[in-house]
């Protein structure tokens, strides 16, 4: 509405009085920040992936940059789902998972391990509250994302190794689900600053550390 007389006099000017298609009237700035945007995802280093929110952001930032070098401040933009969607088919951006790593373990032994491992519960006559397992997962606090978007142009991504910001948990229990162990938790640092004068024994878990953050044979076997 507060665009009225722009657009009226701008369809009186351009629009056949036969057209039956509406199309939105856009914004110079908006157009502006979007060229800007496009080149800016082309021209990125390909070991940053990018995400929705990424993108939405960094258009905020010169939309805003681009406004506050014109006269007219009066044009808003809040980088919507809506937009972003327009934006990505104009642009034919599209999805896709970042190539990773291959995985190291190796599953035909694991397979065969299950019957090796049955055999030995069944020899040794071990109950199920005396059959445990663990396993150790990693936890990330500024992990990027596992997926990026590109121009249709571009098939596939590069591979790139994830933060090293982490520790790792070693979680377990037994088979009956009756007992569950004190997780192990494993840093980088003996005595992080955030545990000044905390005492260990008073934890959750049991904190262990290594410079690479990574359960060791000495420390499982503890």
């Amino acid at each position: 509405m507060k665009n009225k007389e722009k657009i009226l006099s701008s369809t009186t000017a351009t629009t056949s009085s036969s057209a039956t298609r509406i199309t939105r009237s856009r914004n110079n700035i908006i157009e502006e920040m979007e060229k800007r945007l496009s080149i800016w995802i082309d021209e990125i280093d390909r070991n940053i992936p990018l995400s929705q929110s990424i993108i939405m952001e960094k258009a905020r930032r010169i939309f805003n940059y681009i406004k506050a070098e014109t006269i007219d401040k009066s044009e808003t933009f809040v980088a919507s789902r809506g937009w972003f969607n327009r934006f990505k088919h104009r642009n034919n951006l599209h999805n896709i998972k970042i190539t990773g790593e291959a995985a190291s373990s190796d599953t035909k032994v694991a397979a065969e391990f299950q019957a090796i491992l049955k055999k030995i519960i069944e020899e040794g006559n071990y109950p199920p509250e005396l059959v445990f397992n663990v396993d150790e997962t990693c936890l990330f606090w500024k992990r990027m994302p596992k997926r990026t978007f590109l121009s249709r142009e571009e098939k596939r991504a590069p591979g790139f190794k994830a933060a090293k910001d982490r520790l790792t948990l070693l979680l377990g229990g037994n088979a009956s689900g009756d007992f569950k162990l004190k997780p192990l938790l494993i840093y980088h640092s003996k005595n992080p600053r955030a545990m000044k004068g905390i005492s260990k024994s008073t934890l959750p878990v049991i904190l262990e550390s290594n410079t690479k953050s990574r359960i060791t044979a000495k420390i499982f076997q503890d």
